[in-house]
Order: structure tokens, then sequence, then C-alpha cells
């Protein structure tokens, strides 16, 4: 856009002096040039081929002097090229054709050459200002970016934190209490026992046995309790995290996605599907890369392990006949994982195209 204003305001220059010779012949033509040609190289954009219009004007201004008046126009798109200094070949001309000119057209021929030198100078300027704005905008809006998502990631980190160091503490204090309340309402109940075996008296047995059915009522409500809070402070990430830690046959990916709180039965059968798949990848595969993802939508929670290991062929057989006959796949645990999945209305999925993959899909209902 600069361009064009400067050469719009070179061309108006070019075009006042031009028009105040009078004895031109054939006026319009060098004017048609000149144009087509300062289209034609913003269109290239080429330094050789700009060199090669400038030279071709040039030569033309040796046969016809009139049109040195049009050049700086020309020599707007030879500045700042590698062929700047072609520009000079302007003073051949003067010397060429110095009988031709008036002193009003070499000096003002001179100052519109200097102006479309400063033009130019002046439009690379205010382009690499521009340049190093967008640049400059563009770093902000990216370290902008990048800040957002550390500060997100360390909130996401710390809430994890915060509820790891809150099962983590669940879990303490429901060992402290099995062990030392638990340990204490037992020892309890044994000497009520005790005493009930060797008392006489009834209204002391009777007591003594309101004072048990109490113990007992109370030792089962801290039992549950402690039942209840240890079944809650399992982390399913974290348990899984520690058995993918513990699993060096091979490389492998763990990718967790679930937001919500799963159900205590739910964690214990990704836990035990988890443990038996990669127990099998163990046995039966020649895997190299294996990828765990567990992954929570909407309305289910989807569970994929898969390997790019080489099975035996007749197990794999085997197990490809009874998916197509939509019979129970036996060995290798799979029954196993199957039931699991059903007794939660889930879908168990097997695929042994690039290795082996099982799918599994459990509704949140």
């Amino acid at each position: 856009m600069f361009e064009i204003i400067d050469k719009f305001i070179l061309f108006a220059c070019c075009m006042t002096l031009y028009l105040l010779q009078g004895d031109i012949s054939y006026a319009i033509i060098p004017v048609i040039m000149a144009i087509l040609l300062c289209s034609l190289l913003v269109y290239f954009d080429n330094d050789r081929i700009k060199l090669i219009g400038y030279l071709l004007f040039i030569v033309l201004c040796v046969f016809n002097p009139a049109y040195i008046i049009l050049v700086p126009l020309i020599n707007y798109d030879i500045f700042n090229t590698k062929y700047q200094y072609s520009s000079l070949l302007v003073l051949v001309l003067f010397i060429v054709n110095l009988r031709s000119y008036s002193a009003m057209i070499i000096s003002f021929t001179f100052l519109f050459l200097i102006l479309s030198f400063l033009l130019k100078i002046k439009t690379n300027k205010i382009m690499l200002l521009k340049l190093e704005y967008n640049n400059l905008r563009d770093a902000t809006a990216e370290i902008s970016l990048i800040q957002e998502e550390k500060n997100r990631s360390l909130l996401e980190n710390q809430d994890y934190e915060i509820n790891l160091a809150t099962l983590s503490e669940r879990n303490r204090i429901s060992k402290e209490i099995h062990d030392n309340i638990g340990h204490l309402l037992s020892r309890a109940l044994l000497q009520i026992g005790a005493l009930l075996t060797i008392t006489k008296e009834d209204t002391t047995k009777t007591g003594l046995s309101s004072l048990k059915e109490s113990l007992s009522l109370g030792m089962d409500q801290i039992r549950s309790s402690i039942h209840n809070m240890y079944d809650e402070s399992i982390d399913l990430y974290a348990t899984i995290d520690n058995i993918v830690k513990e699993f060096t046959f091979c490389k492998i990916n763990y990718d967790y996605d679930i937001t919500s709180n799963p159900n205590i039965k739910l964690k214990y059968c990704f836990i035990a599907i988890t443990k038996e798949s990669l127990s099998n990848i163990i046995k039966h595969s020649h895997a190299t890369k294996v990828s765990i993802l567990l992954r929570e939508h909407p309305a289910m929670y989807q569970l994929i392990i898969e390997d790019n290991g080489v099975m035996d062929p007749r197990k794999r057989k085997t197990i490809m006949q009874a998916l197509e006959n939509g019979e129970p796949v036996d060995g290798m645990g799979l029954q196993n994982i199957s039931d699991r999945v059903k007794g939660f209305h889930g879908y168990f999925h097997i695929s042994l195209e690039k290795g082996f993959k099982i799918f599994i899909t459990i509704p949140k209902n």
C-alpha cells in the first residue's frame, strides 16, 4: 500500500514535468509504457526482472530523450535491491543526450530521482517497523498463551495434589482408627464376653449384654466407615500410574482423561483389567509399544489398551474364530475381563489388526 502511494506521488510529479514539454510527439506512449512496466515489476517482484525492465526503459530513453522524465518512477523499484547501483546509468543518459535537455528538465529529473530514493527508504523503514511490530505482537500473543497454559497446568496440578493429599489423609485416618480404636473396642468386647461368662447375677448379665450389643454396633459402624474412607481414598489415576511405572517389559504410554470420581467397584474393575492386560502382553506378546487410554465421555467411561505385538498364530486363529462365531473368548484372562465388563452392562471388543487391542466402554448409569 505504501509503495503504491509513493509511486502515485512520483507519477504525479513526473507527469507534471512531462506535460510542460509542449513539443512532445505521441505523449501518451511513454506514459503507458511506464505504467505497464511499473505494474509488471510490482507483480513479479524479482530483482533480476526489475533490472531487465529498468535497462529496457534506459534503452528507450537513449532513442527518445524525452522519456527520461519518467525514469524516477522506474528507478523506485531498483532502489534497495542488489542492482541498485545500476540507477547511476541515468547519468549516462544525460551525457549522451545532453543537448536534448534543458536546465529545468535536468534539475527536476535529479530532484525527482532524489525524491524517489527518499520515498523508497521511508517505505522500507515503515515496512520494517510494521514487520517488527507484527513479530512482537505474535511473540507477545504466543507468550501469553504459553503463560495461560502454564497457569492452567499449575492449577490442575494443584487441584490434583490437594485431592491426592486428601485421599492420603483419609487413608491414614482409616488405618489409625482401625489400629487403635478398633483394637480397643475388640478388647473391650472380649472383656465383656469374659465377664458374662463368670458373672452369676441376672441384673449384671443383662447390663453387660446390652453394653456388648452397643459396642458391637459401634464396632460395625466404625468398620463400615473405615471401609468407606479407604475405598474413597483410592486414586484411580495414581494406582494405574504405579502399575505403568512397574511395567518394564516395553515402552508404555498412559493417557488419563477422567475428571469425575468413578465408584469404587468401577475403579477396581479398571485396575484389574489393566493388570490382566499388561500380564497378557508380557506372557503372549512380543510388543515393543503399549498404549493405555482412560477417557470420560458425557454418558460413559472408555478404556482402550493396545499393543503392537505379534501373537502366536494358533492362539490368534482361536480368538478370531470365537469372535466370528460370537462365542466366549477363552484363555489369556479375556473371559474374566469380559465378565467384569458385563457386570457393569458395558461393551467389550477385541481387535487383532496391527497388534492386539482391547476396547471397553462402560455406561455411567
